[in-house]
């Protein structure tokens, strides 16, 4: 998949992901479903789901070999980088613990299944060379 390609996706994606909570946000206001600084985790979520794909990808350019590999530590890496975006939202803000699992994992899951579709279509596209 060319850059082009996955920037116009990457954009479709994340209208796509805003929806739901621009929904609740307007339409329910009083029952408090998101979180403090949501769409400022959002963002957060797609610079760096963006950042991520795009060294993986050009990881991934290098060798057959380093598609695995390259796979494999832009997950590694996007995890870890999450878990401390969550520790540090945590220190910093009062939260339930209900609503910041449910849009904390809203923004993770569908991340990181939008790259890892990502990826292993560069991977299928390399096999078919």
């Amino acid at each position: 998949m060319k850059v082009q390609r996955y920037l116009f996706y990457f954009a479709l994606f994340n209208i796509f992901l805003a929806v739901p909570p621009w929904i609740a946000e307007h339409y329910y206001p009083g029952a408090g479903i998101l979180i403090p600084r949501f769409w400022n985790l959002f963002a957060v979520f797609a610079i760096l789901n963006l950042i991520v794909y795009l060294l993986a990808s050009w990881g991934m350019s290098f060798s057959h070999r380093s598609s695995g590999r390259a796979l494999l530590a832009s997950i590694s890496v996007k995890l870890f980088l999450y878990m401390v975006i969550a520790f540090v939202y945590i220190s910093s803000n009062q939260v339930g613990a209900a609503n910041f699992m449910l849009c904390f994992f809203y923004l993770y899951l569908f991340h990181t299944v939008f790259e890892i579709y990502c990826l292993l279509c560069n991977l299928r596209n390399q096999n078919n060379k």
